[in-house]
């Protein structure tokens, strides 16, 4: 079951960012943000009540590290939205969905030891997700926009993901993810307050692509916590990362953004990748 959360995680999200960057890019960064988030808070709240979760106890400790990874997680993501906003989204992606190998690293440097074939198939992911991300069509050789942004995001996202499995034994699948929410609503606010006001109609006409975007992401979030609950944290993080490959194919299918073929090459190690790890 650990596997097929972590594909689910991973289907999500890459559906999750394809329509966010079409919101990103009408309204902008911070106001889909906190669009987003501010929907999230009712949703991941609506399957808590249906779900029927028991209130998390009162640790200091857990609390504060899900509020701290909580605003690394919302830096990261205002980098990965700016990156859509200005960046070839079939490039940008692959290279955010490189915090598998940050999350790997923090994993094995506290101990981690996953089997032998998780481990390769986990290897095969990372090299998948480096050939998609470094070959690019020689047209779009001058294209780095949102690079830099891409790299910041993984690096956040890779640390906040590591970090979810110290957290998940006291609060519980759930209710990281809604903390995580309301975090990145409060940060979010507060960026749009410093700023200045905006008009809501902006947000009505993007309105359902930001829900969509919110019942992906959050559903992204759910599957991999409960993910990491049954298996590696290094196996559950490698099969999310895949999300990019999703990503990629609906930028070449929808977006007319062309694969090359070093590209197909690393989407084919990528899926050499998942057939190891759920070996």
């Amino acid at each position: 079951m650990g596997i097929l959360f972590g594909l689910l995680a991973a289907i999500c999200f890459g559906l999750a960012d394809f329509v966010a960057t079409h919101a990103t890019r009408r309204i902008g960064v911070l106001r889909s943000l906190a669009a987003i988030q501010l929907l999230g808070v009712f949703v991941v709240g609506a399957v808590l009540l249906v779900t029927q979760q028991h209130a998390p106890p009162l640790d200091p400790s857990a609390w504060g590290i899900a509020v701290g990874i909580s605003i690394i997680n919302f830096i990261g993501t205002v980098l990965l939205y700016r990156a859509f906003t200005i960046g070839t989204l079939s490039l940008v992606s692959p290279i955010a969905s490189g915090f598998a190998v940050v999350t790997a690293i923090l994993a094995f440097s506290s101990g981690e030891r996953p089997p032998i074939l998780p481990l390769a198939g986990t290897a095969l992911l990372v090299v998948g997700v480096i050939v998609v991300s470094r070959t690019r069509n020689t047209s779009n050789a001058t294209a780095l926009a949102g690079v830099p942004e891409a790299l910041g995001a993984s690096l956040c996202f890779g640390f906040y993901f590591w970090m979810l499995n110290s957290v998940t034994p006291t609060l519980g699948a759930f209710w990281p993810v809604w903390i995580t929410r309301l975090v990145q609503l409060l940060c979010a606010l507060l960026m749009l307050t410093v700023r200045g006001p905006f008009e809501l109609k902006l947000l009505w006409k993007a309105s359902p692509l930001l829900l969509i975007a919110t019942v992906l992401d959050s559903g992204a979030l759910l599957a991999f916590n409960l993910g990491i609950g049954q298996t590696y944290t290094t196996v559950t993080t490698a099969l999310t990362s895949l999300y990019s490959a999703v990503t990629v194919l609906l930028a070449w299918l929808f977006l007319r953004e062309r694969l090359s073929s070093g590209q197909w090459a690393g989407v084919g190690v990528i899926l050499a990748g998942v057939l190891l790890v759920s070996m």
